[in-house]
C-alpha cells in the first residue's frame, strides 16, 4: 500500500524528522490561500501515487499571488499517468545547499533490510542506478540488531566527508530505520533529502510503501487502504484470491506456483516477447479457479496468446483441462498449454479435439506462445 507524500511526512514529523512548512489543498482556492499563508516563494506539489510528477508538470515553484492562481488551476486540471490530481501540497521554499537520495528498503538477494544512499538526489533511483551505478552507496542492516552506529557514521563520511554532520545524520538515519521496522514497510524514501544552507537536514519529499499483509497490525493505516487507484483486473484478482500483477507484454500467463511463474516470465522474455501478467493460481486448484483465471485474463485487451503452464502435484491436470474446456468457446485468443503431472493423460484426452495447443516441453511451449504473439 502506497502513502501519499503528505501522509508519509505526517509520519516523519511524529519522529521529529524535519520537513518544510506545508498545508494540503483540496481545491484551487485553498491552494491560493495557503500559498499566501506560507509565503512566497513556495512550491505546489501534486499528490498522486505515481512517480514522474515533476516531468508531468505536477511540481511548480510559485513566486507571487498571480502565479499561485494560474499554477493552482493548471495543476488541479492535470492527469499524471491517467490519474487526476485531486490534492496539492503547498510547501515552503527551502534554501538547499546539497541534495541527496536516502531510503530504507528490502534487499531480496541478501534477505535483509538495506539502506540506499547517493550524493545525487532529486532523480529516480532506477535512472541513477542505470546511468551512474558507482554513485549509489548501500548498507545491509541486521534485521535483529538493527542499524549500528558505526554504519551510520561511515555512511555520513562517505557522503559528506564532514565530521560535523555525523551526529545529526546518524540520528536521522536511525529514525528512518525505526519507521521502516515499526510500520513494516517495503520502502521508506526521502528524495531529495536536503542539506540546507544552515546545515540542517530536511525531507523535501517522502515516500512510503507498507506491506499489505501487515495492515491488520496497523489499524491506524486502514483508512488509507483504498486510496490507490489500481488496475481493474488487479482489483478483481485480489477479490478472487489470485496473486496477479499486470505487466506490459502480449503473452498472458496462468501458472501454478510462484517459482514456476517467475521462470515462465523469464523464458518469455528470453525468447523475444514480454509477459502480459504474473498470475499464480496456487498449488491446489480446481476447475472453477481455472475458469475464473481465464475470464480474468481475457479482459486484458493487450493479450494476444494465453500460456497455461501447470506442473501437477496437488493440482490435477484434468481439473485444469475441464476449466479450459468450459470457457474455451468464449475465448478467441489462441491458447498454448503445458500440463504435466497428476492425471496428465486424462487432461490430454479432454483437450485433444479442441483448439488448445498442447506441448509437453516447457521451453517449446513458451517458444510457441511467443511465436504466436509476435505474429499477431
Amino acid at each position: 500500500m502506497k502513502l501519499f507524500e503528505y501522509q508519509a511526512k505526517e509520519i516523519f514529523r511524529r519522529f521529529n524528522i524535519f520537513t518544510p512548512k506545508e498545508k494540503l489543498a483540496n481545491n484551487e482556492y485553498e491552494a491560493m490561500i495557503f500559498a499566501k499563508e506560507i509565503g512566497f516563494p513556495c512550491i505546489f506539489k501534486a499528490q498522486v501515487l505515481v512517480g514522474g510528477r515533476g516531468k508531468a508538470g505536477g511540481i511548480k515553484k510559485v513566486e507571487n499571488e498571480n502565479e499561485a492562481k494560474k499554477l493552482a488551476k493548471e495543476i488541479f486540471s492535470l492527469k499524471i499517468k491517467d490519474i487526476p490530481v485531486e490534492k496539492v501540497l503547498v510547501s515552503s521554499f527551502v534554501d538547499i545547499k546539497k541534495e541527496l537520495y536516502l531510503s530504507v528498503t528490502i534487499d531480496r538477494q541478501e534477505k535483509s533490510p538495506i539502506i540506499i544512499a547517493s550524493k545525487e538526489g532529486g532523480i529516480e533511483i532506477e535512472e541513477l542506478a542505470r546511468e551512474r551505478p558507482e554513485s549509489i552507496l548501500k548498507i545491509n542492516i541486521d534485521p535483529l540488531l538493527g542499524l549500528k552506529n558505526y554504519q551510520a557514521r561511515n555512511l555520513c563520511l562517505d557522503l559528506f566527508g564532514d565530521l560535523s554532520l555525523v551526529n545529526q545524520f546518524s540520528e536521522l538515519l536511525q529514525k528512518l530505520t525505526t519507521i521502516f521496522f515499526l510500520y513494516e514497510a517495503q520502502l521508506v524514501e526521502i528524495n531529495p533529502l536536503a542539506l540546507t544552507s544552515d546545515n540542517n537536514f530536511c525531507a523535501i519529499d517522502a515516500k512510503m510503501i507498507i506491506d499489505d499483509n501487515a495492515l491488520f497490525r496497523h489499524p491506524e493505516l486502514k483508512t488509507y487502504e483504498k486510496q490507490e487507484i489500481r488496475n481493474k483486473i488487479e482489483e478483481e484478482a485480489k477479490t478472487l484470491g489470485f496473486s496477479y500483477i499486470k505487466l506490459e507484454g502480449k503473452v498472458g500467463c496462468i501458472v501454478n506456483g510462484a517459482g514456476l511463474a517467475m521462470a515462465t516470465l523469464d523464458l518469455i522474455k528470453k525468447y523475444g516477447e514480454n509477459p502480459a501478467n504474473f498470475l499464480d493460481i496456487g498449488g491446489s486448484t480446481n476447475k472453477e479457479r481455472i475458469e475464473k483465471a481465464l475470464r480474468l485474463l481475457i479482459q486484458d485487451k493487450d493479450i494476444k496468446v494465453i500460456l497455461v503452464n501447470i506442473f501437477g502435484g496437488i493440482t490435477r491436470c484434468d481439473d485444469v483441462a475441464q476449466g479450459l474446456l468450459s470457457v474455451i468457446k468464449e475465448i478467441d485468443i489462441p491458447i498454448v498449454a503445458r500440463l504435466i503431472g497428476t492425471n496428465q493423460d486424462k487432461a490430454y484426452e479432454i483437450l485433444k479435439d479442441t483448439k488448445v495447443i498442447l506441448i509437453d516441453d516447457m521451453k517449446e511451449a513458451i517458444k510457441k506462445a511467443v511465436e504466436i504473439a509476435v505474429k499477431l
